[in-house]
C-alpha cells in the first residue's frame, strides 16, 4: 500500500467500497482492498476516540484490525451518563465549529448537533466567606485583587492572563524551540505579566491541571491558542456525545474486544503481541497504542522504550477531575433568590446547573479539579458526602435538604484513565515532547496526549489520522 496522495477526506470518504462508507450508507460488501494476499493485521488498544478512529481509517484501506478495550464500555473519556436526567457528559463535553474532522465523522454517520449549554453569565461567587453576586464583585470587602484586577471576576482571571499578549501565534507554536524559554512553571509566567498572590490564589483551584506552579506555562499559553482558534460556540451531539462513538464501533467490521485489560505488549522483527490479564492474547503485524501515559506506565513493554520515551510514560501529568451529580429536589435559587450556578474558593469549586433545551435546571454538577479533586478521591463515598454536606451549608445554606448527591465520577480514580487529560509540567516540553508519539519497533502510539495542532476531541482524531499514515508508511 502506499501513502501517495494523502488526503483525508478522499481517503476516508472516497473510497466507495470501505468498510466506514458501506456502513454508513447501509450497504453490504464482500470486496476488501488490500494490496497484498494476506491483509496486513493491527492490533489497536483502547476503543476511545483515537482508537476507534485508529480503526476506521485502517479498515477504509483493507488492514485487518482487533480492537481491545479494558472497560466494559466503549469511548474512554467520552461517556454519557445516560441514566441521569439531561444526559449530563462525564467527559467530553462539548465542542467547537471548526472541530473539521468531528464535524467530518457525525455528518456521515448522520448524528445531528446542537449547541451546547454556554457558560452561565449569572452566578454567585463565595469568596473568603462572603457570597456575592459577579454584578458586586468589583465593590466587594472580599475583593483583595489589584486595582488593574479587581474588576474581573475570578471565573475569567485565567482567560484574562491566558489571552492577553498571548506570544504563540498559532497552534503549533508551543513546539517551536525558538519558545522553549517559555517552558517554565505557569504560575511564575503568571507573576511576571503582574498577576497578584490574591489572583493566583483564585486561579489555583478551577485550572485544568493540579497546579499552577507544576504546569509548563508553554503548555498553558498553547492550550489556550488552540482553544481561541478552533473553539467558537460550543456544541454537541443531539442525544450525548457517546453517540459517536457507539456510531464508530458500529461501522467497524470487527465487534470491539471489551474487557481486555492489557498486561504487556511485546515487539518482534515480524509482529507484536498483546497479553491480557484473563489471559487471552492476541498477535498482529503492527499495535497502536492509545492508552493514557498514565496506564501505560503499568504495561510491561519489550524491548524496553528508548529514554526520552521511557520516561515520557512514566511523569506525563494528568489532571484529576472529580464531579459530583446532584438531584434537585427544591429550586433553592429561588429561596435564596441567588442564581443557580455557584463558584467558589473552597473545596467544591463550581456548582454548575445543567439545563434542558427548555433552560429548565434538570440537576446539577459540583465539578473539582486538580488538587481539591485528589483530597476528595481519598475520601469513601459515604465521608465525601458528609464533606460536601458540610462545605454547602457553608457556601449555599439554601441548598442543604434541598439536593441530593445521585452520581460520583472520578476520572483521577478510574484505573483505565487515571486521570482526565494530559498536560506537560515545566521543562517536560523540552525534554521529551519529540520523543512522545515515535515508533518503537512495531508499536505505534496516539491518543489526544500526543497530538499537537488541536484542543479537546479534535485532538484525539488528529493523533488517529497521524498513526493511521505511519502504518501505511510502515506496510509501503
Amino acid at each position: 500500500m502506499s501513502n501517495k496522495g494523502w488526503n483525508r477526506r478522499e481517503f476516508l470518504w472516497g473510497v466507495s467500497q470501505s468498510a466506514l462508507t458501506l456502513a454508513v450508507l447501509g450497504r453490504t460488501s464482500q470486496q476488501v482492498i488490500a494490496s497484498t494476499k494476506k491483509p496486513t493485521s493491527v492490533l489497536v488498544l483502547g476503543a476511545g476516540l483515537s482508537g476507534l478512529y485508529t480503526a476506521l481509517l485502517l479498515e477504509a484501506k483493507g488492514v485487518s484490525v482487533t480492537v481491545l478495550e479494558a472497560r466494559d464500555r466503549i469511548g474512554g473519556r467520552v461517556h454519557t451518563l445516560d441514566d441521569l436526567p439531561g444526559k449530563p457528559e462525564a467527559g467530553a463535553i462539548s465542542f467547537g465549529k471548526k472541530y473539521q474532522r468531528l464535524l467530518d465523522l457525525t455528518e456521515r454517520l448522520k448524528l445531528s448537533l446542537e449547541e451546547a449549554q454556554p457558560f452561565e453569565k449569572e452566578l454567585l461567587l463565595h469568596i473568603r466567606g462572603e457570597s456575592i453576586t459577579a454584578q458586586n464583585w468589583a465593590q466587594s470587602t472580599a475583593n483583595k485583587l489589584t486595582e488593574n484586577e479587581r474588576n474581573i471576576i475570578p471565573p475569567r482571571l485565567l482567560v484574562h492572563y491566558l489571552q492577553k499578549n498571548n506570544p504563540l501565534k498559532n497552534s503549533t507554536a508551543w513546539t517551536d524551540p525558538k519558545h522553549s524559554d517559555l517552558d517554565i512553571s505557569f504560575e511564575k509566567y503568571l507573576r511576571s505579566k503582574g498577576a497578584s498572590d490574591e489572583a493566583i490564589r483564585l486561579m489555583e483551584p478551577t485550572y485544568i491541571t493540579n497546579g499552577l506552579d507544576t504546569t509548563s506555562a508553554l503548555w498553558s499559553l498553547g492550550h489556550a491558542r488552540k482553544f481561541q482558534d478552533y473553539f467558537g460556540k460550543p456544541i454537541h451531539i443531539k442525544g450525548g456525545n457517546s453517540r459517536l462513538v457507539e456510531k464508530m464501533a458500529a461501522a467497524l467490521k470487527s465487534p470491539v474486544k471489551t474487557n481486555k485489560v492489557v498486561a504487556s505488549i511485546k515487539s518482534s522483527k515480524t509482529g507484536v503481541e498483546v497479553n491480557c490479564k484473563d489471559d487471552s492474547r492476541f498477535k498482529a503485524n503492527y499495535a497502536v497504542v492509545t492508552l493514557p501515559f498514565s496506564v501505560l506506565r503499568e504495561v510491561e513493554i519489550a524491548p524496553a522504550l528508548p529514554e526520552k520515551q521511557a520516561e515520557a510514560v512514566q511523569e506525563l501529568s494528568y489532571t484529576a477531575v472529580t464531579k459530583i451529580y446532584l438531584k434537585v429536589l427544591q429550586p433553592f435559587w429561588e429561596k435564596d433568590d441567588y442564581p443557580p450556578m455557584t463558584w467558589t474558593d473552597s473545596p467544591l469549586q463550581r456548582i454548575i446547573p445543567i439545563r434542558d433545551n427548555a433552560e429548565k435546571v434538570t440537576n446539577l454538577i459540583c465539578w473539582v479539579n486538580g488538587k481539591n479533586a485528589q483530597m476528595l478521591d481519598t475520601m469513601s463515598t459515604k465521608e465525601l458526602s458528609q464533606f460536601f454536606n458540610f462545605e454547602i451549608k457553608k457556601i449555599r445554606p439554601a441548598m442543604v435538604n434541598n439536593v441530593d448527591i445521585i452520581k460520583l465520577v472520578s476520572w483521577g480514580k478510574d484505573p483505565y484513565a487515571k486521570g482526565a487529560y494530559s498536560y506537560f509540567a515545566p521543562g517536560q516540553i523540552s525534554r521529551f515532547r519529540d520523543a512522545m508519539a515515535q515508533p518503537w519497533g512495531r508499536i505505534h502510539f496516539a491518543g489526544e496526549h500526543t497530538a499537537i495542532a488541536s484542543p479537546g476531541m479534535e485532538s484525539a482524531l488528529e493523533s488517529a489520522e497521524r498513526v493511521a499514515k505511519e502504518i501505511f508508511t510502515a506496510i509501503g
